[in-house]
């Protein structure tokens, strides 16, 4: 499989690529991690633009756009890819352009109890509409891609779609509404590794910030609301299960990164040396 260290840099498109899909390119966004975001204007609307380079770009790439485009249909919290003549993709100088509706609000604030809990029962909706599509032709999240983890079995859902990537990073708040972005990890797994994979995010601050105690209240906020919310019965011996599922995938994936996801495929040599240290402070602590 292709990383970034086999490629030279792509160069972004010219002002013509940009106008042949009837977009104004803005400033650049930060946090686009696997891709770069932009504001723009399309038809005199303000939008986002997601540029992902088309070499790296998984082959489940657009059957999760077309997934994304149709939960959008039926949950109106999920900001959804917007419509060009050519279809919800446009190539541009070697560029997969995918273009979004402008969401406006705030980043949860994983400190505090209210926004901890909207997190959780906003995931817990969610999963709800996710579960309405039926099935898609989408393979396992990444994490769980040849797992032997059980399922319909010791506690464990079974597999559901999933949003993959479900953390503060990919949410935003307003008084009264929540927007979900960023379906680019979506996958089949059960409901409980999703909610450890969350838990795993925060941990993954909270560990290399020694800050502990942040993510034990995390947890116990984000769990004890997503069992109300949801009515499920979720183990926590099989949250501890996903976030060593969790830690085991990313041991391995920056020990080979032609194996991982774009993310990690495409990140520096020192975010690797991150995720290093990461893995090794975890060393014992799921076994």
């Amino acid at each position: 499989m292709v990383t970034s260290e086999d490629l030279k840099p792509l160069p972004l498109p010219g002002a013509g690529a940009w106008q042949s899909i009837g977009v104004v390119r803005g400033c650049e966004l930060p946090g686009g991690h696997q891709s770069r975001v932009f504001a723009a204007e399309h038809n005199g609307d303000a939008v986002v633009v997601k540029l992902t380079d088309g070499r790296l770009a998984h082959e489940a790439f657009h059957r999760r756009l077309e997934m994304t485009a149709e939960l959008a249909e039926v949950d109106n919290s999920v900001v959804g890819p917007v419509a060009l003549d050519s279809g919800i993709v446009a190539r541009l100088d070697g560029w997969l352009a995918v273009v979004y509706g402008f969401a406006s609000g705030r980043a949860p604030n994983i400190g505090d109890e209210d926004d901890v809990r909207r997190m959780a029962s906003t995931l817990a909706s969610l999963h709800r509409s996710l579960a309405r599509l039926g099935s898609v032709d989408l393979p396992a999240v990444a994490t769980l891609a040849g797992a032997a983890l059980p399922v319909d079995r010791d506690g464990f859902s079974r597999r559901q779609l999933l949003h993959g990537d479900f953390s503060d990073a990919n949410l935003l708040f307003s008084d009264r509404r929540v927007w979900i972005f960023d379906f680019d990890d979506c996958g089949y797994g059960p409901v409980e590794f999703e909610v450890g994979n969350t838990l795993y995010m925060v941990l993954f601050d909270a560990a290399m910030s020694s800050e502990m105690e942040r993510y034990e209240r995390f947890r116990q906020w984000f769990v004890d609301e997503y069992r109300s919310a949801s009515g499920r019965i979720v183990l926590d011996e099989l949250l501890d299960k996903s976030i060593k599922l969790r830690v085991e995938a990313l041991e391995r994936w920056v020990d080979r990164p032609e194996t991982a996801p774009i993310g990690i495929r495409t990140a520096t040599p020192a975010w690797r040396q991150s995720l290093r240290d990461f893995v090794r402070s975890q060393a014992g602590r799921w076994r």
